[in-house]
């Protein structure tokens, strides 16, 4: 069963974190104890991906909040450091520790792969280091890289250029695809891949949407010479995710083992709301109400005490019984519509977007509004809205320049509807894109904090390294110089 394979790989994953020295696997037998003979890739990739779709769980909720999709109930009082934007060293630490914990998980399942010529565990875990290694980029800029992983002979590892990091990546990510195809059939593939069961396709679709994304992140930028990037994904013939295949997993939830998101953000397995904190943003719950947007209803859940009523608060405010937990609306069905869901990695609509924007600026073939209007149509569609083909077509008709496409398209206003729409379809699903799109753009503008503490402060455009880097690898933290959250921009950010 299921269970029991993560169950096994997660003490795999415990065996092989034993130690950090370079002859860490250089370890004396016990027929007792897991060691890293015995702990093949099969019994520690699927905690691993599920580890990597799990962030989405509850890590980025700050981000949800920052960016006008949540706020806080009304029954709480203000978050000042959040909500003021004064962010420290100590905000946040566990996204920079956990990647950094999981991508050394990826490397050592990789190895293990590769003594045994297991190409199709190895394909998965350069794909995912691409994967995880990207969301740190992305939030920090320059990262510890090339030295990261070897601790033995780099104890205090050097920082790599946020850019330097980026085209390592996407090398990880062509070196992934060439081990995917080349594979055989690697024991337990099907069952211990809980992304794709082992389907060589699906990946490749993945590993190009990803591909996809790192090029328009760097729209702005020449870090990639983007024709011979695309030229390579059209060559290997694969595609993109979309039209109903997401990259998401499925490990074996069920109801007594919910899924984290569900548990995190809905209810708790006694039926019980398990988040009466975060609610609905009055930024975007207002915008998506004015243009008869349905996906609201599903984005959010009624108010428990106003059935029938979908009620926001505004980031900030003080606390107000008038907007309490039971006043007001929480995170919706739609987002995980029973505690068995799958859990997102990559959604569908996501690479829809992407494809879209890709479209809209000439890289690849195809109608920008016909990529548009499929996106949105896809978004409609699994968030499970009633009655989505006709819903979504009546609501592209809205007047909005939000909504419409343009009657005379021109690359700015095509770029602009397709931000503002793939903003509304990433509520609660994929917040950390959509602040990369928000800093990368500058289309979206979402609301300030209300809060009287943070002064004249915008929203933070990049997190601050933690202070066990400045703890305990010193010399090459204090290279990077003084970092502000304000205005340190990541490399992409033009």
């Amino acid at each position: 069963m299921m269970k029991k394979h993560i169950s096994m790989a997660l003490l795999g994953i415990t065996a092989l974190l034993a130690g950090c020295k370079k002859d860490f696997f250089d370890i004396n037998q016990n027929p007792n104890q897991v060691t890293e003979t015995s702990v093949t890739p099969d019994l520690a990739l699927a905690a691993q991906l599920n580890a990597s779709a799990s962030r989405n769980a509850g890590t980025y909720a700050f981000l949800n909040r920052w960016l006008g999709y949540w706020s806080a109930s009304g029954s709480y009082s203000r978050s000042t450091v959040e909500m003021s934007y004064n962010i420290t060293n100590s905000s946040f630490t566990g996204i920079w520790s956990g990647i950094y914990y999981g991508v050394n998980q990826y490397r050592s399942i990789e190895k293990k792969s590769a003594e045994l010529d297991w190409k199709f565990y190895q394909g998965i875990c350069n794909i995912m280091e691409a994967h995880d290694v990207a969301i740190l980029v992305d939030m920090y800029n320059d990262i510890p890289y090339t030295e990261a992983f070897n601790l033995g002979e780099f104890l205090r590892p050097k920082y790599d250029k946020g850019e330097d990091v980026y085209k390592a990546l996407m090398a990880k990510i062509d070196n992934g695809v060439a081990l995917i195809k080349a594979s055989g059939s690697d024991r337990n593939i099907a069952t211990q891949d809980i992304l794709f069961n082992g389907n060589k396709d699906n990946w490749v679709k993945f590993a190009n949407t990803l591909k996809l994304r790192f090029l328009i992140h760097t729209s702005k930028t020449t870090t990639f010479d983007r024709a011979a990037e695309i030229a390579k994904i059209q060559s290997n013939g694969g595609g993109y995710l979309g039209n109903g295949l997401s990259a998401s997993v499925q490990p074996g939830f069920t109801d007594d083992k919910g899924s984290p998101f569900f548990r995190t953000h809905l209810f708790a397995q006694n039926g019980n709301e398990a988040d009466n904190y975060n609610r609905a943003n009055n930024f975007i719950l207002d915008q998506m109400k004015a243009n008869q947007d349905e996906r609201y209803k599903r984005l959010f859940r009624d108010a428990k005490a106003l059935p029938g009523q979908y009620r926001g608060t505004d980031y900030g405010q003080l606390p107000n019984d008038d907007v309490n937990s039971d006043r007001t609306s929480g995170p919706g069905y739609g987002l995980a519509a029973s505690s068995t869901a799958k859990m997102n990695l990559l959604s569908s609509t996501e690479a829809m977007f992407l494809q879209a924007e890709a479209i809209a600026r000439g890289w690849l073939p195809g109608a920008a509004e016909t990529a548009f209007r499929n996106a949105v149509r896809e978004s409609f569609v699994t968030l499970g809205v009633p009655d989505a083909i006709n819903e979504y077509q009546t609501y592209l008709t809205g007047p909005s320049a939000r909504v419409a496409w343009p009657a005379n398209p021109t690359l700015d206003n095509m770029i602009a509807v397709i931000t503002w729409q793939k903003y509304f379809a990433l509520c609660g699903i994929q917040p950390n894109e959509t602040w990369n799109d928000i800093r990368r753009l500058k289309i979206v503008q979402p609301p300030l904090s209300l809060a009287p503490e943070r002064g004249s402060n915008p929203i933070p455009i990049r997190l601050l390294y933690p202070q066990d880097e400045y703890n305990y690898n010193a010399e090459n933290s204090a290279a990077q110089g003084t970092i502000s959250q304000f205005t340190s921009k990541i490399f992409w950010d033009k």
